[in-house]
Order: C-alpha cells, then structure tokens, then sequence
C-alpha cells in the first residue's frame, strides 16, 4: 500500500481501476482510497500528463479570450455596489432583479481590491482574468504550463508556467480545480503559501471524495477525472492539507452543480465528455430534457445544503 498523499496512511486502503472518460480513450488508471482521511490518488504517476490535457479539446483551453480595451464603466458601478457597498443609489439601481454569480462571490470572499495583485493557478487561457478585468481589476496574472504561450494583454498576463517558477508575491491566488491536477500538492500549497503576502487571501476549488457522485455513480463519477486528477481529497483530507501547509481556514461551503449528475450519466453510456452528441458540445442533441437538467440542479443544490456535495470551496488567509 502507497503512503496516503495527505495523510501518511497505509492500513487498510482500498484500490480501484478507473478509467479515462473525459476525452474517451478508457485507458485504465489505479487508484487508492484512503481508509483513514477518505482521499483517492492516482498510484503511479503518468509518464506524459500532457498529452491529457490536448489543446483543441481541453475545455480550459477552448474559449476565446476578450479583453477590453478598459473596463465597462456601468459594471465597474454595479460591482463597487455589490462589493464594496459603494455608489449605493445607482449601484442598486444596476443590480434590481440581479442575483450575484460566482464570480462575485469568489471576489467578495477574498475581499480584493481593484489594485490587489491577484493569480490564478492553472487558468487556461485566461478567460477568469478576463471577467475580473471587465469588472474593474487591473493587476491580474494566470499561470498554466500546459497552454501553448504566454501572454501579456497589459493589466491581464497570461504566462506558461507552473507554480514553483512563480517569484512575485500576491494579495489574492485562485486554484479554481487546479490543485487536485498537482502530484504533490502539500508542496504546492507550501508554495502558494510562500508567494502570497502576509494576511493575504486564498482560494481553492476542487472535487470532493465520498460525497453524493462517488456514492451514486462509482467509477463514472465525473469527479474522478483520470489521470488528470492525482487525487480527490476529502473535505477531512482538504482541511487537515491546507492547515498543514501553514493557512487558517475562513470559509468552507460546497458548490457543485448540475454538471456532475449529467457528465457522470453520460460516462455510463459510454458517451466522452467532448462527443460531437454530448450536452457540453451540442444541446440540441442532448440526452437530456429541459426538465431533467432542472432536476439536476436542483438535486445538487440540495446536496451541497446538505453537505453532500461533489465540488467545494475553501476560503484561507495567511497568518501575518
């Protein structure tokens, strides 16, 4: 038995073969699940994990990325209200009827500024770094060495590196379901730690272990991801890593969506998450109705409420 990749444990793992479904090769990958914390980790590591990550299918890396010339005043507006509770009259006048996505939740939770150095680990193209410009950012860096060049839009970079080339210090890093791709992620979240400036924030979205999707779906639970995902932490095995890696949790909720029920019933069918008929590339031809996507976000919603969720963030600070 492999030493646990969080915790150290060996005694009484459990290991499973799991293939790769995403890009629909099925080539089978051995895992180990930990007995003690709950966390899954790929046993061997792959000799080219960049041919798994192909650029013209990769969903990171297959969106166009905008930037504006500079930042669209009116949102600029509505974003100083909904963050910072300024400009209230026209603020509030901007946001009637207007529910806060993520990305502003994300935003709010870190409490950046408009002038914070902010990075994004594993950002793809950039297209992050590219909403949070639109709304006023100005000091915006992603890193990502699997892209194919670097980038530097001015106020927005986007550079082919990987996390342990990084020298400058930030306010605010992102990892949104980039550490779970790490081989070893206590060390890369020791190093996040060492680029992110004292009291400064961090956030980290990844899969969760032994939730709802594991339960429901086995190996074609989405979340397993093979062999992009190393390992799939439990939310025992996230917090004892981020706290070994010297942050202080402020925050831990669950926010996966309708993505992991209906990804993981077209794993069953044999259907690979870029088919020309899979709900991610064609709608029109989806396997799924209207009324059977709602369901599915509603039964994910109520999973997260309940802690049973596939997908969680965690909010971190570092000590002064």
């Amino acid at each position: 038995m492999a030493n646990c990749i969080i915790c150290n444990n060996t005694h009484n793992n459990s290991t499973f073969v799991i293939k790769e479904l995403q890009l629909g090769l099925q080539e089978p990958f051995e895992y180990q699940l930990c007995s003690a914390c709950g966390t899954m980790q790929l046993l061997s590591q792959v000799d080219d994990l960049g041919k798994y990550y192909p650029n013209q299918d990769y969903y990171s890396f297959n969106l166009d990325l905008k930037i504006n010339k500079k930042s669209d005043t009116l949102r600029k507006i509505k974003t100083d209200y909904l963050l910072f509770g300024q400009q209230p009259i026209l603020g509030r006048l901007l946001s009637l009827g207007y529910k806060m996505n993520e990305l502003y939740e994300w935003v709010k939770f870190t409490k950046a500024k408009y002038d914070d150095a902010i990075l994004d680990i594993g950002t793809g193209n950039g297209s992050l770094l590219s909403k949070l410009f639109n709304i006023g950012f100005t000091n915006l860096t992603g890193i990502d060495p699997f892209i194919n060049e670097s980038k530097d839009y001015g106020a927005v970079k986007v550079l082919k590196q990987d996390i342990f080339e990084v020298k400058e210090c930030y306010d605010v890093v992102m990892m949104h379901h980039s550490l779970e791709h790490m081989y070893e992620p206590l060390k890369a979240l020791q190093q996040v730690c060492k680029i992110t400036k004292p009291g400064g924030r961090v956030l980290v979205r990844v899969p969760i272990m032994g939730n709802y999707g594991w339960k429901t779906y086995g190996e074609f639970w989405c979340g397993l991801d093979a062999p992009r995902h190393i390992f799939i932490p439990s939310e025992k095995g996230l917090k004892q890593l981020v706290t070994d890696a010297g942050f202080t949790i402020d925050k831990f909720y669950y926010d996966s969506f309708d993505y992991v029920i209906w990804a993981s019933e077209q794993y069953k069918t044999g259907m690979a998450l870029h088919d020309k008929k899979s709900h991610l590339i064609n709608e029109k031809e989806s396997m799924f109705s209207k009324e059977q996507l709602k369901s599915f976000r509603k039964k994910m919603i109520a999973e997260n409420e309940k802690g049973n969720g596939d997908m969680a963030a965690i909010y971190l600070t570092k000590p002064l």
